[in-house]
């Protein structure tokens, strides 16, 4: 749905718009990391972000959460952060704890999350 939300096409009385109405200033490159039951592992999400790199992504969104802690994937992201402009976008739960969560509270990604369970 947030992609949905931020791809809509505005002013064609079809659905909702979006936050950007012209379909010519926006493009989807859709790099998929977890398996059909939502389960995956850090390397697949990994080799998803790279592809949307690749394509020349400059802002990813992933709603997705789970695993520990990886140098390898720090570092990559910090490279495509620092040295390429792209804006990494992870979902950090909705749990209102302080509990690290993953890829969300990799330094160089903009973590999303709700306060508690309720708001």
């Amino acid at each position: 749905h947030c992609a949905g939300t931020i791809g809509a096409i505005g002013g064609n009385d079809n659905g909702v718009t979006s936050l950007n109405p012209d379909p010519n200033k926006f493009s989807f490159f859709i790099a998929k990391g977890l398996t059909d039951g939502g389960g995956g592992t850090g390397s697949g999400v990994l080799q998803a972000v790279e592809k949307c790199v690749d394509e020349g992504a400059k802002i990813i969104s992933m709603s997705l959460g789970g695993g520990g802690f990886s140098t390898t994937t720090n570092d990559t992201f910090s490279g495509y952060y620092e040295e390429e402009g792209v804006l990494l976008i992870a979902a950090a739960g909705n749990d209102g704890n302080s509990a690290y969560n993953y890829p969300a509270s990799y330094g160089s990604v903009m973590s999303v999350a709700a306060v508690d369970n309720n708001k």
